[in-house]
């Protein structure tokens, strides 16, 4: 191996290793990848920003308008709706329909965005079956995944297999060319999922619903006693002992900070002006807490309270913050929440399983975290008409253009049709589709460049420069003899299982684009060095790098529905294993059914 491919494998094994520490924002990591392998000298200033205008990038930016002009004119309105009445009451019915509804529409439009659809309508679901939130929103993501697999335009990453493809020079995937094994694999998970799930997974409730028998999540927040405060000079035992539920664990005290144990304490023992409670408990107890008269939350945190003393009728609300969200990378101070929605006060804030103990104004949020918060119920409708985060209760949408809806459906449908009928590329269908969405009146141009999520566009850039590099430095040619002297001797099946399970445990830790882009070209060069076709190495690659079910951190929607849940880490490995199991079974019976192992003609 070259010197050059050593640098460009431990470049790319570094960007790796900080994408699963997360030490920095992917997307910040990818374009520092670009910078050092400009300045190592294995690629060029051009091929570094070549990426930036890819095909498969404007194809998959165009995917993101598309989404979003379905969404904003209610056009999944009928669907949702339609799946509620289908089930009429029927448990396993409903639950049935749900999962095929939403993969069938993650098959033609972006996962992240028919999560975000769905979630209002699973919460709705769980309350009408009586099932807790857990037991369906896994099944929700792993749903969009599946469902992503079976069209080129389902998902990006194979978008970004198709752009790989044609980079190697070989025939251009179709929008259906992968259909009917993608359906025979999104269908063995899905019936995995109805006939397994309630078994694998936990029964959690959301923290603002009310599910018999589930247990309820605890939050972390902080309250205040300020001066003139009746409970100033009491003790803490004797407050708290009023409120069960609630446990200490740590007072701040002008700049000193006290950590538990705080009632052996004699310093923390009593109450004084000023003084800053950190506390955990369930939100109806710590509701009780702040409601009374001489507990307040701190200034930071908004006017709830005021409210209340006002007589006003407050109420407890979660909310989960949007894979778009302006609010990601801010604080809460400095967003000035309370401010923009009538005084509401954020209390708390969840991330995944871990309860942030930092002050909730001080918290940088990102994707997927949940927020207690205390509003004012006459002001519901503007907390949930808004696209900073959606609301854990109802199932109503903001609507603006309902009467487009049909429009926009009919905008998605001529994309569909006209690519596969191979008119024009599907880089320019889903270019000209997004531009009809803002001609038509369905999204304004300024919610439409919103709707492009611009970290995931940085990222694949990011990974389609380190790609060329691979290729260029021979990594690629390096790492496919690697594979073939290990695998080779036992057969094409062997190979082809270890690509889809080495495409699977390294999408587990990274995004599934990365795998995509990496992985591609390996499989290609394999195949030549094996002498065969390489269809069923870039399929079984394809599959491999959409099978991320046993982490929350691998594939966007698995980490957006982690808070609502309530799930911890070890939800998803025990239920994504098996699952992932499953698939790899089907996927090497019908990988080489479809694309049989078939030698290259001279």
């Amino acid at each position: 191996m070259s010197g050059e491919a050593l640098f460009v494998l431990a470049v790319t094994v570094a960007t790796l290793i900080v994408w699963v520490l997360e030490i920095l924002p992917v997307d910040l990591v990818a374009i520092l990848s670009i910078l050092v392998l400009v300045v190592g000298g294995v690629l060029t200033p051009d091929e570094a920003v070549r990426g930036f205008g890819n095909s498969a990038l404007i194809t998959v930016a165009c995917m993101f308008v598309l989404s979003a002009g379905l969404i904003r004119t209610g056009a999944l309105d009928i669907i949702s709706h339609s799946m509620l009445g289908m089930g009429r009451g029927n448990k396993a019915r409903t639950i049935g329909i749900l999962l095929l509804t939403v993969a069938g529409v993650s098959a033609f439009m972006n996962n992240t965005p028919v999560a975000v659809i769905f979630l209002p309508v699973v919460l709705a679901v769980a309350q009408r079956l009586e099932v807790a939130p857990s037991k369906l929103l896994i099944p929700l993501s792993y749903a969009t995944i599946l469902g992503g697999t079976c069209t080129l335009i389902g998902t990006s990453t194979n978008l970004l297999v198709g752009q790989a493809v044609e980079k190697a020079g070989l025939p251009p995937l179709g929008l259906f060319d992968f259909a009917v094994p993608g359906v025979i694999y999104a269908l063995s998970g899905l019936c995995f999922l109805a006939l397994a799930g309630n078994a694998l997974l936990p029964k959690r409730a959301s923290v603002t619903s009310s599910v018999p028998g589930s247990r309820v999540r605890e939050f972390v927040t902080e309250v205040q006693f300020p001066e003139g405060s009746a409970h100033v000079g009491r003790s803490y035992q004797e407050v708290l002992a009023r409120t069960p539920g609630l446990a200490p664990l740590m007072v701040i005290r002008g700049e000193e900070t006290y950590t538990a144990p705080l009632i052996a304490n004699p310093r923390t023992q009593f109450i004084r002006a000023g003084d800053v409670l950190l506390l955990k408990g369930e939100p109806g107890a710590i509701n009780q807490l702040v409601a009374r008269d001489g507990v307040t939350l701190p200034p930071e945190l908004g006017a709830a309270l005021a409210g209340s003393a006002k007589g006003k009728a407050m109420t407890m609300v979660e909310l989960v913050v949007n894979p778009n969200s302006p609010l990601i990378g801010r604080t809460l101070g400095g967003a000035e929440f309370s401010r923009k929605h009538g005084g509401a006060s954020v209390i708390a804030v969840l991330r995944r399983d871990e309860h942030l103990r930092e002050r909730v104004a001080d918290i940088r949020l990102r994707m997927g975290d949940t927020l207690l918060a205390v509003c004012d119920e006459a002001r519901l409708d503007d907390l949930r008409h808004t696209n900073e985060f959606i609301m854990l209760e109802g199932v109503e949408q903001q609507v603006v253009r309902r009467d487009k809806a049909s429009l926009a459906v009919g905008i998605l449908v001529s994309v569909v049709l006209l690519a596969a009928l191979e008119v024009q590329p599907m880089s320019f269908m889903a270019l000209a589709g997004a531009v009809a969405m803002v001609l038509t009146g369905c999204l304004p141009l300024r919610l439409a460049y919103s709707a492009i999520d611009s970290s995931v566009m940085v990222l694949i850039a990011g990974t389609l420069a380190m790609g060329v590099a691979m290729e260029n430095s021979g990594a690629i040619a390096w790492l496919a003899g690697q594979v073939t002297g290990t695998l080779g001797d036992l057969g094409p099946r062997a190979v082809l299982a270890g690509l889809f399970l080495l495409a699977t445990a390294i999408n587990a830790l990274v995004s599934n684009n990365a795998v995509a882009v990496l992985f591609t070209p390996l499989g290609i060069a394999i195949a030549g060095q094996l002498g065969l076709r390489p269809e069923p190495f870039i399929f079984g690659i394809l599959f491999g790098a959409s099978c991320d079910f046993s982490t929350p951190i691998g594939y966007q929607t698995n980490t957006f529905v982690y808070g609502p849940g309530g799930y911890r880490f070890l939800d998803y490995v025990r239920i994504g294993i098996p699952l992932t199991l499953v698939l790899f079974i089907v996927a090497m019976i019908v990988v080489p059914w479809w694309w049989p192992f078939t030698a290259v003609t001279p």
